[in-house]
């Protein structure tokens, strides 16, 4: 399951749900810091104690490009089975 927005409130709340009460083991949590976007460390680890395999990556869901590279990234063994765009800002 790719996240966009993974790292940020919806979307690390969604991956929470989507590992712990549907048991998705094969997340990709998109957002524009990745691993450096605050409590992505974190989120990992808990995802991961739970039984899920996560890459955080820093990507910015309005770069086509970058978005399409992310996307062909995607190991064979573990396909896309549903994209979520969580990505937002709040004023």
């Amino acid at each position: 399951v790719l996240i966009t927005g993974g790292t940020g409130m919806a979307g690390s709340a969604l991956a929470r749900h989507l590992v712990h009460r549907h048991q998705a083991r094969h997340l990709l949590l998109v957002s524009r810091r990745g691993p450096d976007s605050p409590g992505a460390q974190e989120l990992t680890a808990e995802l991961a104690a739970a039984g899920a395999d996560v890459r955080v990556v820093a990507c910015d869901a309005t770069d086509r490009s970058a978005l399409a590279k992310v996307i062909g990234d995607v190991p064979a063994q573990h396909p896309l089975s549903a994209v979520v765009h969580a990505a937002g800002t709040l004023d």
